[in-house]
């Protein structure tokens, strides 16, 4: 019988992080994980001489200041992990107007105020609200034990933005303050990190993730996003854990209703008759969907709890991404941008982003990245590497043949190329290759419900406070992932980590 301190079942950055603090205290560590890469949702992938990013293309920094340099340091990542700055936070491109969000904010609210002037009240309003939310919030989370119950409960005269922020969405508070549609937009041009639409997107949440972004700029893992799963994993290896790739587990086992160990096979395996292999630990941790977990890991009686607290919370979209390898860089064909953001449906207001997110290729909105504008270390020498994103909805491909899966791909990446195309003529003559992963095809990899990379859907009745917790309510399992508190992103899912790896320390009695 295999035994550990600590079962993780999966290993993206929240399962890793979990995994690394506690490893640090001598934990004995087991990670298992179903794909044959550590990463989850953080992974990059080779393909003749390219290495395709499946997911980032911006994160917070990592500098002295940040929550996260210690953590790095002590777990070495400081030299295995380098984060080159994006040149700007991001470009928007509208139909008929642009503008390019830099990095120093000051020049980007002066710059906003010239080109609306009737609104300068609006903008000095929005950036004063949102600082103040993430500024009182994170003063409450530094609190600890009684002192944050009653911040919590004096919040309405100690941290007033906190609380009024809590039960609103970040589109009706841009309605309040701000009536130019074109300025709204450039505002909201990367709501995609978040989510698909600002009615139902929490402005809590929205302003505690967007202010670093503002603050400091956001930044990119040389040479691919897989180099930190990869290092968080060898931390635990080195410190006497063990990680495990290709493998599924298949239950957690559980005594008197508490959980004690897992059952797992290998991913690969054909011969369904061979028993699953066992292992226990006094502590699980689910690095997976919360739904997975309750309706594919429990037994009936056990998973009742989960459902009952979870089963009705809403799940966020999925992505598809468009990946284009070109024999030359995007940069030479005339593009200036790392991170362009095209909401070029003509008379478009915010109230239309959700129903555009949902529409044909023609008019979905859409990321672009080109890599080729950073010393990303992601392509062959004098070559290029394009990715476009955008929401994307499993509901559109699940039912789909797999002639007609095909095709539609085909279609849908021939569209999004030609809209490219339109902005950046020459690029056509120099693709060597494109690939499409859809919602269908994330849901294959990652294994969450709809393909979501984000959990559930950050709705102002599921986030922060009304977010899954780390402890579940079944003992001894416990959660790290984008579906419990904060959320999605690499800086959210390794603060779940954080969060997860400090609850189980001290019920542990560790300290350090």
């Amino acid at each position: 019988m295999k035994k550990y301190d600590i079962i993780i079942i999966g290993s993206g950055l929240g399962g890793l992080t979990a995994g690394a603090e506690l490893a640090s205290t001598g934990q004995h560590v087991l990670v298992l994980e179903q794909h044959y890469q550590v990463g989850g949702s953080a992974t990059s992938f080779k393909r003749k001489g390219f290495i395709y990013e499946a997911g980032l293309h911006m994160t917070g920094q990592v500098d002295k200041g940040s929550d996260q340099y210690a953590f790095f340091k002590k777990c070495g990542l400081l030299d295995k992990v380098r984060f080159i700055p994006a040149p700007e936070f991001y470009y928007l491109k509208g139909y008929d107007y642009d503008f390019n969000f830099g990095n120093d904010l000051e020049d980007n609210i002066q710059r906003l105020n010239e080109m609306f002037p009737d609104e300068i009240w609006g903008i000095k309003k929005y950036f004063k609200t949102i600082f103040a939310i993430h500024d009182q919030a994170m003063e409450i989370s530094k609190k600890e034990g009684l002192k944050r119950f009653f911040a919590l409960m004096f919040s309405p005269f100690r941290y007033p933005k906190v609380l009024s922020s809590m039960f609103q969405n970040i589109g009706k508070f841009l309605d309040k303050i701000i009536k130019d549609e074109r300025l709204k937009t450039i505002l909201l041009a990367n709501i995609g990190y978040y989510g698909d639409n600002p009615y139902t997107l929490s402005f809590l949440f929205y302003a505690i993730a967007q202010t670093g972004f503002y603050r400091k700029g956001g930044s990119y893992i040389q040479g691919g996003s897989h180099h930190l799963p990869y290092a968080l994993a060898d931390y635990i290896k080195k410190n006497n854990g063990d990680v495990l790739t290709s493998m599924q587990v298949t239950h957690i086992i559980t005594q008197d209703s508490e959980a004690v160990g897992v059952e797992y096979v290998p991913k690969k395996q054909k011969d369904h008759s061979i028993a699953p292999e066992s292992a226990y630990a006094s502590i699980i941790i689910a690095n997976t969907a919360i739904p997975n977990v309750a309706n594919e890991l429990l037994n009936e009686k056990d998973a009742l709890p989960l459902k009952k607290k979870f089963g009705k919370m809403t799940i966020a979209p999925s992505i598809m991404t468009v990946y284009i390898a070109l024999d030359k860089p995007l940069k030479e064909m005339g593009n200036t941008r790392y991170s362009s953001n095209y909401y070029d449906a003509k008379d478009f207001s915010i109230k239309d982003m959700a129903s555009l997110n949902r529409s044909d290729f023609y008019t979905r909105p859409y990321i672009l990245c080109d890599y080729s504008q950073i010393d990303s270390q992601l392509t062959p020498k004098e070559q290029g590497y394009v990715v476009l994103s955008m929401m994307d909805y499993y509901k559109d491909w699940k039912d789909l043949s797999d002639e007609e899966y095909k095709r539609k791909k085909e279609r849908a990446s021939a569209i999004m190329i030609d809209r490219v195309c339109e902005n950046f003529p020459e690029m056509r003559d120099h693709i060597i290759r494109v690939e499409v992963a859809t919602a269908k095809t994330m849901k294959r990899y990652l294994q969450t419900p709809e393909g979501t990379a984000y959990g559930f859907d950050q709705t102002p009745n599921q986030a922060i406070l009304f977010r899954p917790s780390v402890r579940s309510p079944i003992k001894n399992l416990f959660f790290a992932s984008a579906w419990t508190l904060p959320g999605a992103g690499f800086g959210g899912a390794m603060s779940s980590g954080h969060i997860c790896a400090a609850e189980i320390k001290k019920d542990l009695g560790i300290t350090k």
